[in-house]
């Protein structure tokens, strides 16, 4: 066969907003959250070759191998559900800081589903292509559609959602690691919330309304230093600030880039912070 190579941009997301809604029976939590796409991305290249087996290479961080890692076990299964035998070799090259609250490992498994089954010719029709999505992790549906959404459940109910406000956010990570199970594992009742999905958001007054992340008093008394980060985003003159996802990553709403220019400049120069300015998608 022709060696096929292709290159896809995963995007990072934050959420606009997190309700934890209960705990379920099985482990996993009911949550109610507005997803977003942001203009950070991981590059990935896909090669697909006679032969067989799957190999990754990503030089800027240590990753899990085999089973672990989301990108070989995306591959993995869409080669399962396609009933294809071939060589798969993956490249990535992450620009999105790993386990930050941001969907990195998650975006990158939905661009390996979406790309390698089209490399493959599409021989996975799209509900297949959700349910393999939803077996790799609850961020991973949201990466194979293009909309802002309502997520709920455990990730796999998914309703568009307009959010009609002109913003940019500046991204912050003050580079400190939080297990998104032990967050989880770590809420009690009183963390819980409940939300209305409404269909339309209107200027960033209603955005900055809506921000809320039940997973924050959890998150900040593993790593206090994520409430500090909160205080000077707002204090470099953000409009709302908001924990995104398990953390660390902390992101503030502005209104233009060159006001979040500044605040990430001020905040890597007096903090050493990892800072990205980002526009919604």
């Amino acid at each position: 066969m022709k060696v096929n190579c292709q290159t896809v941009y995963a995007p990072a997301k934050v959420n606009l907003c997190l309700h934890v809604e209960a705990r379920r029976d099985d482990g996993y939590h009911e949550l109610c959250m507005i997803m977003q796409k942001v203009s950070l991305y991981d590059e990935l290249t896909i090669t697909v070759s006679e032969g067989e087996g799957i190999g990754l290479v990503c030089d800027q961080v240590p990753l899990a191998d085999g089973e672990d890692n989301l990108v070989v076990r995306a591959s993995r299964l869409i080669l399962e559900e396609a009933k294809r035998s071939v060589r798969v070799d993956l490249r990535l090259v992450k620009n999105i800081p790993v386990a930050a609250g941001l969907g990195g490992g998650s975006s990158d498994a939905a661009g390996v589903l979406l790309t390698l089954n089209r490399m493959l010719g599409t021989p996975v029709a799209l509900p297949q292509l959700h349910e393999l999505a939803l077996q790799l992790g609850a961020d991973v549906p949201f990466f194979l559609q293009d909309d802002t959404v309502w997520a709920r459940g455990v990730g796999e109910r998914l309703t568009p959602v307009c959010v009609a406000a002109d913003y940019v956010l500046l991204l912050v990570n003050p580079g400190v690691p939080v297990s998104t199970a032990a967050v989880y594992q770590g809420l009690t009742q009183d963390d819980f919330s409940c939300c209305e999905p409404v269909a339309r958001i209107e200027g960033r007054q209603d955005l900055c309304r809506m921000l809320h992340n039940d997973l924050e008093r959890v998150a900040i008394s593993s790593q206090p230093v994520i409430e500090e980060v909160k205080k000077n985003v707002v204090c470099c003159g953000a409009e709302g600030v908001l924990m995104s996802g398990s953390g660390a990553t902390v992101f503030g709403v502005f209104a233009n880039k060159n006001n979040a220019d500044k605040a990430a400049e001020k905040l890597r120069c007096q903090h050493g912070w990892w800072c990205e300015v980002v526009s919604p998608l």
